[in-house]
């Protein structure tokens, strides 16, 4: 019983981590078929006959794969703000660049969109024909920038007061591209403060031991060597 019980909690601790998992608004699918039922029963009957040939197994694969999607997560998250982090900056100066340059932000938005990288180029192409079809244009930024963090809210709602109110946009720009600066400047001080850990693998793996080959293993053959027979 007590197998079969861990089995079922096993089983059913996997089908609710997975029933948590959201994907981004922009990637979700619009129409996904619903195979949840089928891979519950199949998860608890892999559980339950785990369970039956060693108690500790479901368990301990439960956890395995909780650690897996965890550590997945947040390697698509790390990524997500490195790459946010480059394109973000790159399309802040193109807008100051191109309304500097007398282009009204209509037009400029939809030059600056095929020039943005991943995520916040797309972001604006799809603002920019939802604002084709009809949509405010103010309106289309702040709801698909907004969902990029923070700063891009930010930068969305220096965009939408331009729009509706006519705020200047020049200094709204500058400051997000400074803002920008001091956060790409603490993230690299950061990733620097970082070094002397990563180098702990290659050091205990490659070096030390490469270090005992040329020193210590030399000494103790010619020690050996010097014993009398």
């Amino acid at each position: 019983m007590t197998a079969l019980a861990l089995g079922l909690m096993a089983a059913v601790t996997a089908a609710g981590a997975a029933a948590t998992v959201r994907l981004p608004r922009s990637s979700a699918p619009r129409h996904r078929p619903r195979r949840r039922p089928l891979r519950v029963v199949l998860g608890a009957t892999v559980a339950v006959g785990l369970a039956l040939i060693a108690p500790p197994l479901p368990l301990l694969v439960a956890t395995a794969w909780w650690l897996r999607r965890r550590q997945h997560r947040l390697r698509t998250a790390r990524q997500h703000a490195r790459d946010l982090g480059r394109a973000l900056p790159q399309a802040v100066d193109l807008l100051l660049l191109t309304t500097s340059a007398g282009i009204a932000l209509p037009i400029a938005h939809g030059l600056v969109a095929p020039w943005t990288p991943t995520p916040v180029g797309p972001a604006l192409a799809l603002a920019d024909a939802a604002a084709g079809s009809g949509r405010p244009r103010a309106e289309a930024i702040v709801a698909e920038l907004t969902p990029l963090g923070d700063r891009a809210r930010a930068l969305a709602e220096a965009l939408g007061d331009h729009l509706r109110y006519g705020v200047a946009l020049g200094p709204a720009l500058e400051r997000t591209a400074l803002e920008l600066r001091l956060d790409r400047r603490r993230q690299a001080e950061q990733d620097a403060r970082r070094v002397p850990v990563r180098l702990l693998a290659p050091l205990v793996s490659c070096i030390l031991p490469a270090f005992a080959l040329l020193t210590v293993v030399p000494l103790l053959a010619a020690s050996l060597e010097a014993l009398p027979t």
